[in-house]
């Protein structure tokens, strides 16, 4: 990495050269399959990746399913307690277990052929086996469900599809838990709102514009408009940026006086202002004193993205006899930043596919972080 964001944002705050340009990654690296392979060997498949809050799981049998990079995971509450996560996958021919995208179960039977599965991904049940196999040798055979690593931290749970990862949860997120995570209460936080769809985009654009508020004045200036952020001092698989604010930025400019109030808990630099998060590689997570929302990118092709957006309350708010009647204009600005975002991360790719290089600004100095650590982290891994 040749700077850093911090060295880059002095760079900028010090006055110097505002009109030296530096480069965005080659066109071809935000539409070419090639390139988009080498992303997903090397950034994407070793990452953890965030599948959802742990107060989405509150009772044993509570699922959710998710698609990552071409494969559906199961994530449930075990009968101890504990949060796994496996594919969503029958041993006996392959169909998914279940086609819904969350719930609650005692068990996981196959609709093909009936196979069972308990909470721990055990083997219970096997038609076709019948008195050839006793219940007590099903273990003997290997056919439960395919484990998949799974962690969870502060109340977010990952996971992690790389079969010989070693690097603990914690480790991968730095000093994220502390500096962001745990100010916030993030483990209080509970999802009230989800949606998932897909962009004709690459997802590399689509976190460079969230780590960039040049445009806000622009391509939101009705729902944001001016919004100065600082970025964030960062380690390890983060980065991101801070706005201090006093009113929400969570509402349109109009509305932030009906903000709910922040919670009693949320101290500190987190009940003053906003933080906006990156955890690598495309989960960018937002968290204001009163409420937090992610937008969750994972590639489907080099031209291609699934795209999951949550948003979330506090349970000190979510108890508020007025939560029905203000959230919903929380709900109404988001989404409606969302769609500006979704749209405009839409029409950039088509003026790449002209495959003329682009720039970042000096006051864009996370967008141009971000994409200098991609390319580093492919030449680091051979690829040029």
């Amino acid at each position: 990495m040749t700077e850093t964001i911090s060295s880059l944002h002095t760079r900028v705050e010090g006055g110097c050269d505002k009109t030296n340009l530096s480069k965005m990654l080659r066109p071809e690296c935000y539409i070419d399959e090639h390139w988009f392979e080498r992303e997903l060997q090397t950034i994407h498949f070793p990452a953890w990746h965030f599948a959802c809050l742990s107060t989405s799981l509150p009772n044993v049998g509570s699922f959710v399913s998710r698609r990552f990079l071409e494969r559906s995971v199961i994530v449930v509450r075990s009968e101890d307690g504990i949060i796994r996560a496996f594919l969503n996958t029958c041993r006996h021919r392959g169909a998914p277990l279940t086609s819904e995208s969350c719930g609650k179960n005692a068990y996981f039977r196959c609709p093909f052929h009936k196979w069972s599965y308990d909470t721990f991904g055990n083997l219970t049940s096997a038609p076709g086996l019948g008195g050839s196999v006793k219940r007590s040798d099903l273990k003997k055979l290997d056919l439960n469900l395919v484990p998949i690593q799974c962690e969870a931290v502060a109340g977010l749970v990952f996971i992690n599809l790389n079969k010989e990862n070693e690097m603990p949860l914690e480790v991968y997120l730095g000093n994220y838990i502390d500096k962001v995570a745990l100010p916030h209460q993030t483990q209080r936080m509970h999802c009230v709102q989800e949606k998932s769809y897909a962009l004709t985009t690459n997802w590399k654009l689509y976190i460079e514009v969230d780590m960039e508020t040049l445009h806000t004045n622009f391509v939101h200036s009705r729902s944001i408009g001016s919004q100065p952020v600082k970025p964030v001092e960062h380690d390890r698989n983060w980065f991101g940026v801070y706005h201090q604010n006093s009113l929400s930025p969570a509402l349109f400019p109009e509305k932030r006086n009906l903000a709910f109030p922040t919670p009693r808990d949320v101290i500190g630099e987190a009940a003053e202002g906003t933080h906006f998060s990156v955890i690598l590689p495309g989960f960018f997570i937002v968290t204001a004193p009163e409420v937090m929302w992610w937008i969750q990118k994972t590639p489907i092709s080099a031209t291609r993205t699934s795209v999951n957006v949550g948003y979330a309350f506090h349970d000190e708010t979510l108890a508020r006899h007025d939560f029905n009647e203000i959230a919903p204009h929380y709900f109404e600005r988001l989404d409606q930043v969302i769609l500006e975002d979704d749209q405009i991360c839409e029409y950039q790719l088509e003026g790449l596919s002209n495959r003329v290089r682009g720039h970042f600004t000096p006051v864009e100095p996370v967008a141009a972080y971000f994409s200098e650590l991609i390319e580093t982290r492919l030449l680091e891994a051979g690829y040029e």
